[in-house]
């Protein structure tokens, strides 16, 4: 979205008329500061583990981080810190809802590594993507064995005790009325400001019914108005180990025990004016409406 800041100050005061000009110029330059980061490039990029993925010509951010490596990603911000395959040594099944689907890359690595370390063990995974992607590099090595099956069989299949199902479209509706609980989600967005729809209050709360109490949420994010969200609703967080990047992920649970966030980031989510979760009510908000109603908050 390529938006100058005049046409984003009469944006934000088309949705907020009561706002005074002060106010909307505040707004419309954090809008301004997102949206001149969101830069479009080649299609196809080699990450740092050798892994290739997609930037998205939607969203202009890419499918995995490029400095961690796309496979290590998969592997050390979402499946390890899940608790997945220290509960797979013991289980028969386990349930898996990935939110962003995107290439595959999540599902495919933890299929490939659950099955490692138990064979028998029965996956029930669904996915959600808004569209499946096209040109869809498949990864090499041991994961793309699943990872070809996935994407041939997309949105729906079945082999060797693997379940899996991908909902298109919009998350926030067809999560809703989802009946599904989850040992582990893997909450995989484009990031917060640019995806702001599934990172609210109103969207977090829909994946905390649908997560076990001693289930884990997983994901690359550490930003504020995100990890307030969870804290309001109830989930007990920390931050997993940096990839790629000088700070960590986050890892929530409701009941299941998580190393305490440092002081320095408790004391961020309790001063800072940004450490307020955004809101979607309606849960069809677009990203513009959300970040004004996020940005008008933080500028109270």
């Amino acid at each position: 979205m390529s938006e100058d800041l005049r046409s984003l100050e009469e944006k934000v005061k088309d949705l907020r008329p009561y706002l005074d000009d002060r106010k909307v110029k505040k707004i419309a330059l954090e809008l301004f500061r997102i949206y001149k980061r969101q830069i479009p490039k080649d299609a196809l990029e080699k990450t740092a583990d050798g892994s290739y993925t997609l930037w998205s010509e939607t969203f202009k951010e890419p499918y995995h981080s490029v400095s961690a490596g796309a496979v290590r990603e998969c592997r050390l911000k979402f499946l390890y810190p899940s608790g997945l395959l220290t509960k797979a040594v013991r289980s028969d099944s386990l349930s898996i809802l990935d939110v962003g689907f995107g290439l595959g890359y999540n599902v495919a690595v933890a299929i490939t590594l659950l099955k490692a370390v138990n064979s028998s063990l029965r996956l029930k995974i669904v996915s959600c993507e808004l569209r499946k992607p096209t040109n869809v590099p498949i990864l090499k090595g041991p994961y793309g064995v699943w990872h070809r099956w996935l994407m041939e069989v997309f949105p729906e299949g079945e082999k060797e005790g693997v379940s899996f199902l991908c909902l298109e479209g919009d998350a926030r509706k067809n999560l809703k009325s989802l009946s599904f609980k989850a040992d582990a989600v893997f909450l995989d967005p484009f990031s917060p400001y640019v995806n702001p729809e599934l990172w609210t209050l109103e969207f977090l709360s829909i994946l905390k019914n649908l997560i076990k109490e001693e289930g884990y949420l997983t994901t690359y994010s550490k930003a504020l108005p995100f990890r307030k969200a969870l804290l309001d609703l109830g989930f007990k967080i920390g931050e997993t180990s940096p990839v790629g990047r000088r700070g960590g992920g986050t890892v929530a649970s409701l009941k299941g025990p998580v190393i305490p966030l440092s002081q320095k980031e408790r004391r961020r989510l309790s001063s800072s004016p940004y450490a307020v979760p955004m809101r979607d009510p309606s849960l069809r908000g677009t990203s513009l409406e959300i970040l004004i109603r996020y940005f008008e908050e933080v500028h109270r």
